[in-house]
């Protein structure tokens, strides 16, 4: 990442607006997808530009310009291409209603630790749970991939189908997972 981040140096951009222009990319790539429809395209996309989501901190520590601003800015956009992709996904395969859920599930995780750091004093490392966001965008791109490679019907339904199930029920555990942690944590800390 660092010969990379030393192009984007060379080239004048903050850390900030690697974020920013990440998430550009991201939605340009979206807004593709569902013109185009080809999942495997999108899916190799999306991964590119995951990677950049590395540059902008890579950047802020080669240029000593880490900032509290900077680590909310990118978690905004993180969930601004969260959704995003989610909405392209469910535009392209039809599967509105599991996108929602997942949706529901992935803020739902982001709140239920960023609610309890306003009880009480939390530390990030406290928070080891099942579905952080790499997990789920790994393998969510992959189901994408997949489901673009093979796209027929396996146990009644497709390969996407099977992956947002899964996702769902792993997503929905993690926010049940992070309730208790709360709890224990808050309760510990009154």
């Amino acid at each position: 990442m660092e010969f990379i981040g030393r192009f984007f140096i060379r080239a004048g951009f903050t850390p900030n607006g690697i974020t920013l222009l990440s998430l550009s990319l991201g939605i340009l790539t979206c807004l593709f997808y569902i013109w185009n429809k080809n999942a495997v395209l999108f899916g190799i996309l999306m991964i590119i530009w995951g990677l950049f989501d590395f540059v902008d901190g890579t950047v802020a520590r080669m240029t000593n310009q880490i900032t509290k601003f900077g680590a909310y800015l990118d978690a905004m956009c993180d969930r601004v291409f969260e959704s995003t992709t989610l909405f392209a996904v469910a535009y392209v395969s039809g599967y509105w209603k599991l996108a929602f859920v997942m949706g529901v599930g992935i803020f739902l995780i982001s709140y239920a630790k960023a609610r309890a750091a306003m009880e009480v004093p939390i530390i990030n490392n406290e928070w080891p749970d099942l579905m952080e966001r790499t997990e789920r965008d790994i393998i969510f791109i992959m189901g994408v991939i997949l489901w673009g490679i093979f796209p027929g019907q396996h146990g009644g339904h497709d390969i996407l189908f099977w992956v947002f199930v899964g996702l769902n029920l792993a997503i929905y555990y993690t926010f049940i997972q992070r309730l208790f942690r709360a709890k224990k944590i808050i309760q510990a800390r009154q």
